[in-house]
């Protein structure tokens, strides 16, 4: 296509759109009149441009609504500022410290032994405590209520080579805090190996409701990845899990 084939469908656009002096138009008219191909593609330029105006003048003259109205005058609800999250305290047992420490960057770690197998904390869980009975019979997604203001749920159970892993999570509204943690079973017992916990204020709303599958949630994944768990199983494998004592 040459330069001057270019400039001659501009002009004929130009024309079509209305865009020229009453001087150009009338060259234009008159260029039409021997050249019937011109005067189609500016018959077909025309006809688009009356199918788009038909179809966007419906939108066009329907009444802005009374949200969007109100926002333009600044009479509408300002915007609420999250702030952002404060980063949880981790701990992390000994045998799983060595294979994260690459993967945490400015995250405090410390070492917390279990002295009474009741309180999520790095390290063996006693048995016959009552979070060792969690771990072995609570099935996934049941709350349960343990004394006043506080509540525990395993959030879900994963395979490990040689065991399973479960996520556990403690609610303590009195204490704003939440603690989660994973604890592994491979032999006869099970052992915290990581724990998360943060002020419960800044996990949920103000009437107190937790998502359980939010951001704390997530923090444990790195750990996961490092203990090299699988797919979480479904209430009818849990529940087979449990009833063989975790034995696999």
């Amino acid at each position: 296509m040459s330069f001057e084939t270019v400039m001659k469908k501009t002009r004929l656009a130009a024309f079509a759109d209305g865009e020229l002096s009453p001087e150009e138009a009338a060259e234009v008219v008159m260029h039409l009149a021997d050249h019937p191909e011109d005067q189609a593609y500016v018959d077909a330029l025309m006809v688009a441009s009356e199918t788009l105006a038909e179809a966007f003048s419906g939108p066009m003259n329907e009444p802005v609504p009374k949200a969007i109205e109100q926002a333009i005058l600044g009479n509408g609800p300002t915007a609420q500022i999250v702030p952002f999250r404060r980063r949880p305290a981790v701990w992390v047992g000994t045998a799983l410290a060595a294979s994260v420490a690459a993967a945490l960057v400015a995250v405090p770690l410390a070492f917390s032994p279990n002295p009474s197998g009741d309180d999520l904390a790095v390290g063996l869980v006693k048995p016959g405590s009552y979070l060792a009975r969690t771990l072995d019979t609570l099935p996934s997604g049941t709350p349960e209520t343990v004394g006043e203001g506080r509540e525990v749920m395993i959030l879900a159970t994963l395979p490990v080579d040689g065991g399973y892993c479960r996520e556990i999570e403690v609610i303590d509204q009195t204490a704003d805090r939440i603690d989660l943690g994973v604890a592994c079973r491979r032999n006869a017992g099970w052992n915290v190996e990581v724990t998360l916990s943060e002020p419960l204020s800044a996990t949920g709303t103000e009437d107190g409701f937790v998502a359980a599958s939010g951001a704390e949630v997530q923090g444990l994944q790195p750990f996961l990845d490092r203990l090299g768990t699988g797919v979480a199983l479904d209430p009818v494998s849990e529940a087979d899990a449990i009833a063989k004592g975790w034995s696999r």
